[in-house]
């Protein structure tokens, strides 16, 4: 199962990958074309979309490593049962908003895909694309947060709490 959920939330981070990769390539495509004359219709529309996806996409798998920005100002002071209440306080709270948000995100996804809404650019793309791209990456991060709610309530160390103890050395070393 261990194997699985980090094969998805690496699913999650390529994927992420490839969206700014595809920023980039509609990027240089306006320049090159430019140079000829040449207009890239639906541009800026797909440059959005790929913004989207390398926002939500890779949630999981950054959480997963540690990259998220954690404020420890409370926390981190904690000892013992009163840490465990807080820390259990704050997953809990952050598992519930992002399941509420990848909820959102596939129900907005799902209305798109039924009234066949378009966007509004040069190019009428199927809205219903980018929109469940982001839900996926949401539902992820939610899946994630999930799991390292189940594994701090069962006594184990959240991912968040080993990504912190290791140095950069063995962060770097799992990567690869």
């Amino acid at each position: 199962m261990r194997k699985a959920l980090d094969s998805l939330y690496l699913l999650g981070g390529v994927l992420g990958g490839i969206a700014l990769a595809a920023i980039a390539a509609i990027i240089i495509a306006q320049v090159v074309g430019r140079q000829f004359g040449i207009t890239v219709l639906g541009a800026d529309d797909l440059t959005a979309f790929s913004v989207a996806a390398s926002a939500t996409l890779p949630l999981a798998y950054a959480f997963r490593h540690g990259a998220h920005i954690r404020v420890d100002l409370v926390i981190g002071r904690l000892k013992g049962s009163s840490r465990f209440i807080m820390e259990s306080i704050a997953l809990i709270l952050t598992t519930g908003l992002t399941l509420f948000f990848a909820y959102s995100m596939a129900d907005l996804a799902f209305d798109s895909f039924q009234f066949e809404d378009v966007a509004q650019g040069s190019v009428a793309w199927k809205l219903w694309v980018p929109q469940a791209f982001c839900a996926f990456g949401a539902a992820l991060f939610a899946l994630c947060l999930l799991d390292d709610l189940a594994a701090h309530l069962t006594g184990g160390t959240p991912s968040y709490r080993k990504a912190a103890e290791m140095t950069a050395l063995d962060r770097a070393g799992e990567e690869l």
